[in-house]
């Protein structure tokens, strides 16, 4: 699997708190219209912690002085009218571990079943369906956890299993709901929008590896469905967003694309979860069907290619000296910046061969356009008469495109058109 970036996270944008689902076994689940966090912190945090040092002693050797740890780290959690459990290890010293492990947990084991495994089933829940966490303090991996309580149940020969049982039904119905929801919305993708896509994939990769921990394979498959369906979702609207600029080129197509590409990194997350999708799932394609999922991406680099061929139009004739408005012409430097951001840092095995070849297009062509410009600079500075007022529009021009060609790592193209700009802003300011 690629390893995901995650710099494009933006976790302090507020968002809309969920809506409750119930599950089985009556545990109460919040359902997220988006990928959201609920303020303040999980329940059951000292019972997660516990649960976790609990099993990390179960798995080493049992003695009877580890025995003294285990009574030690769960006395805080046995309820009033249980009694004080007494050490059983030191009569039981030279006997199999398998032995002593049981006679450990024959008087731990209703303060695992009746505290501490409900209380991790808390925990597991409010933060991988609720999404809560805490900022101030330092919590227990969620994945490490359920790990643990599987572990515990395994120990406790299957006592407690309703509570893992509540966990995986709860992440399955919030994984189907949390689809649901961000596949029916059909608004214009606005600013944050990819990103908020992008969380929610980030999210069901979560889901997936805490299911797998818990062996919740039923639940598995349907939630690895749900993150397929999402990841197809999420690069059709990305598609739909810049083809409506490359179809009309007006200011509300032109909003939707700025606003998609400028979550670069939200699409790459998308694009990568994708290629994961169709490396997982080859044995579904045939020499006459397209799957889903490489479709979606074929669609995607399709629409980048067509609206490269759109950027050049319009930067080209502004470039060369064309009537184009200023704002204007730096917000499409800026898609085009962001298309080579998504081709240079998607890293994956399975990338299509179009992602370097539009690469090396939006290169070439950036490094065409530099040239263009110096060159009409000069002739605009060498014309009889000179025309300074095209020359300060073509000088502010190349400054932009300076700063693109310094971002995609063009320092040869760069030197060349600086070294254009400082001659003709000397002339430009000599000439008043």
């Amino acid at each position: 699997m690629a390893f995901w970036p995650t710099k494009y996270d933006d976790s302090r944008r507020r968002r809309t708190p969920p809506l409750p689902t119930p599950v089985p076994a009556q545990v109460p689940v919040r359902t997220p219209v988006e990928t959201t966090t609920i303020s303040g912190p999980p329940r059951g945090v000292a019972e997660a912690r516990t649960a976790l040092r609990l099993a990390q002693l179960l798995r080493g050797t049992i003695t009877p002085l580890r025995g003294d740890t285990v009574l030690e780290i769960l006395e805080p959690h046995r309820p009033r009218l249980v009694p004080k459990p007494v050490n059983p290890l030191p009569a039981l010293v030279g006997k199999p571990q398998g032995q002593m492990v049981d006679a450990l947990l024959r008087p731990i084991g209703q303060i695992v079943t009746d505290v501490l495994l409900p209380g991790v089933r808390d925990h597991l829940i409010d933060r991988l369906v609720a999404g809560r966490t805490d900022h101030e303090d330092s919590l227990p991996g969620a994945v490490d956890l359920a790990e643990a309580m599987r572990a515990l149940v395994g120990r406790m020969r299957g006592a407690g299993k309703g509570h893992l049982q509540a966990v995986v039904a709860a992440i399955g119905a919030d994984a189907r709901a949390t689809a649901d929801a961000l596949t029916r919305d059909s608004r214009p993708i606005d600013v944050g929008g990819i990103d908020r896509l992008a969380r929610a994939l980030l999210r069901f990769e979560v889901r997936r590896m805490a299911l797998e921990a818990l062996g919740g394979a039923g639940a598995l498959q349907d939630v690895i469905y749900q993150s397929r369906r999402l990841a197809r979702y999420s690069l059709r609207r990305a598609t739909e967003a810049i083809e409506g600029f490359v179809a009309d080129r007006g200011l509300k197509t032109l909003h939707a694309s700025l606003a998609t590409l400028a979550q670069a990194d939200g699409l790459i997350v998308i694009a990568l979860r994708n290629l994961d999708d169709q490396e997982e799932t080859k044995e579904e394609s045939g020499p006459f069907v397209e799957p889903a999922d490489r479709k979606a991406m074929n669609d995607w680099l399709s629409a980048a290619w067509r609206l490269s061929d759109t950027l050049f139009d319009l930067v080209g004739k502004a470039a060369a000296g064309g009537e184009l408005d200023d704002l204007l012409f730096a917000a499409l430097l800026r898609q085009l910046r962001s298309l080579h951001h998504f081709c240079a840092d998607l890293t994956h095995a399975g990338r299509p061969a179009a992602v370097d070849t539009l690469k090396q297009r939006l290169v070439d062509r950036c490094d065409a356009l530099a040239r263009l410009t110096g060159e009409r600079l000069v002739e605009a500075l060498l014309a009889k008469p000179a025309d300074p007022a095209l020359a300060r529009r073509l000088l502010a021009r190349g400054r932009l495109l300076a700063q693109l060609l310094y971002d995609m790592n063009r320092d040869e193209a760069v030197e060349e058109l600086a070294m254009h700009l400082v001659m003709a802003s000397e002339a430009l300011a000599h000439n008043g």
